[in-house]
């Protein structure tokens, strides 16, 4: 490697250690870390537990689920954005830091989608699982925008790009967790055998303790960033 290639390497890890000083975007990391798990869970799993619990549904399944993921999510998305500016503007009107506002959002939509995701799971018939799926979609997917507005205002202005990537690398990482449920999943059924009940355990485990550690997660974040804010004031005055 020549002399510009370890300048440009040390320069990458200088800026993403710089990043990741920070106590905020750490917890916002991990918080979106254990979000994308729950959320990649839903997108790679679902389709298997509805084809295994309702079989005589699965036609409705694939039609009713793309209108969820696009409507749903998109309206959740749009919600979200529009939320989290007005949270912000209340919090500030009230001598807090905006960002505590803004990640309000995604921790309530974090903390409803576990009731919502458990009562898809446990619902006695499709339509009222397909329901639960509408509602967990339309809680759950408001939490991208806020996230990446509290990110790139987290830090220094030149390294908003690599503080992006490693917001991207965060979701790449969690692809593991679809992969590791469904090792879990093959395991559990070559020993107790397995079905639609099986599967619904383990997402009904694996997605809502995602959901809810990365709302405790987005909730320290929000408080590291209200506390930091704190000593900021305090240091001025």
């Amino acid at each position: 490697m020549d002399s510009n290639g370890k300048d440009n390497t040390t320069s990458l890890l200088s800026g993403g250690l710089s990043i990741l000083s920070s106590q905020r975007v750490q917890l916002l990391f991990l918080a979106s870390f254990l979000r994308f798990c729950a959320g990649l869970s839903i997108a790679v799993w679902a389709a298997p537990y509805f084809r295994l619990t309702f079989p005589d549904n699965a036609a409705q399944y694939s039609v009713i689920n793309a209108f969820i993921v696009s409507v749903c999510g998109f309206t959740s998305s749009v919600v979200g954005g529009a939320l989290a500016d007005r949270a912000s503007k209340l919090v500030v009107s009230r001598g807090k830091d905006e960002n505590f506002g803004k990640l309000l959002v995604p921790i309530i939509g974090s903390a409803l989608a576990v009731p919502a995701w458990w009562m898809c799971l446990h619902a006695g018939t499709f339509q009222a699982s397909m329901t639960w799926l509408a509602i967990e979609y339309l809680v759950a997917e408001c939490w991208f925008g806020p996230v990446n507005a509290v990110l790139q205002s987290s830090v220094e202005s030149n390294k908003g790009g690599l503080a992006q990537g490693m917001f991207v690398l965060t979701g790449a990482l969690a692809n593991l967790a679809p992969a590791l449920l469904g090792t879990w999943y093959e395991s559990r059924k070559i020993i107790q055998g397995g079905g639609g009940e099986s599967l619904s355990t383990l997402l009904g485990f694996v997605v809502c303790l995602a959901y809810l550690t990365s709302a405790i997660a987005f909730t320290f974040s929000a408080l590291s960033s209200t506390d930091r804010n704190k000593k900021v004031e305090s240091t001025m005055q």
